[in-house]
């Protein structure tokens, strides 16, 4: 009955598990696709369901620890070994701990209270300090990071417009990589993306010394908050600007049998941009255009390599 019991509470405790991590991949995937539309200029043009915003959620999590995580993976497999191989020195530490564990406990004491004494003949509180410095990280994370983010998030309807007049330099240089064909800017937007990531790693760090250093304060909650309220603007921004920067603008290049009067003037490359049950949307790619097709119109359709919208 108890292994029962247990089986039943493990399976309950991973439905709830999953059900969190749907709702966050969910989340996620569903400012990537509106950040990448808004970049396209295909905002409330496009209708996505859930499935596609749980894969882009799903994508974010997976391209950015196969490509921003993966240079860590040979150190982690080297500490592993290294750590196997230093298990009989530890376990004879361990060992030796608990044979001695009176004098280490007098030697534990014996630094807190020297601690103890040289923070009671300073004229100033550590934590204080510490915190003062912490702040002045913020600062310098929101005026070094927010601005990039709004410079990535500023360039939208990259399909129609060209460049505004009034367009920030940061803005020009992304859209200049983004409509590029050569490849090397693809490693310059991943760059960028890599910077904001490091950028947001660093705010959640300063959110987590923040917590340890109020933990013997009652206003521990109130002090944090700015910190964490700062870390939830740059975890909603970080997929925003994957949508813009790293998260690939391709899609099928199709060749249409149809009736229909819309396609009947497409002259250049089609696109193939959403498919449902009733209708295909395609992009028209001479003319600047997107088109709705009902699906009793299309008689049939070849697809060849997908291809980036907005590159020669």
């Amino acid at each position: 009955m108890d292994l029962i019991k247990g089986i039943a509470l493990f399976l309950g405790w991973l439905s709830g598990s999953l059900a969190g991590i749907a709702a966050i991949l969910y989340s996620f995937g569903y400012l990537v696709a509106r950040a990448q539309l808004n970049l396209l200029g295909l905002q409330g043009l496009v209708a996505q369901d859930a499935d596609y915003f749980l894969q882009e959620g799903a994508k974010f999590f997976v391209v950015g620890a196969a490509d921003y995580l993966s240079p860590l993976f040979p150190w982690l497999y080297f500490a592993g070994w290294l750590l196997l191989a230093a298990l009989p020195l530890l376990a004879l530490l361990g060992w030796l701990a608990a044979s001695r564990r009176q004098a280490l406990l007098e030697v534990r004491d014996r630094f807190l209270m020297r601690g103890a004494h040289v923070a009671e003949r300073l004229p100033w509180s550590w934590r204080k300090l510490a915190f003062a410095i912490l702040v002045l990280v913020l600062l310098l994370r929101l005026t070094t990071h927010l601005n990039p983010f709004v410079d990535v998030l500023a360039v939208a309807d990259i399909l129609y417009a060209a460049p505004l007049s009034g367009e920030s330099r940061g803005s020009a240089e992304v859209r200049q990589w983004l409509t590029s064909s050569d490849r090397a800017d693809l490693v310059l937007l991943k760059g960028r993306f890599g910077e904001l990531l490091r950028g947001a790693a660093e705010v959640a760090l300063v959110v987590v010394a923040v917590w340890y250093l109020g933990a013997a304060s009652p206003w521990r909650l109130w002090l944090a908050l700015p910190f964490m309220l700062v870390l939830v603007v740059y975890t909603l921004l970080l997929p925003m600007a994957y949508g813009v920067l790293v998260r690939p603008n391709e899609y099928p290049q199709v060749t249409v049998s149809s009736d229909s009067p819309l396609l009947t003037g497409v002259r250049g490359e089609l696109f193939l941009l959403r498919k449902t049950g009733d209708e295909f949307v395609f992009w028209d790619k001479a003319a600047r255009r997107v088109l709705w097709v009902p699906a009793a119109q299309v008689s049939g359709l070849s697809a060849r390599a997908s291809r980036l919208l907005f590159k020669e």
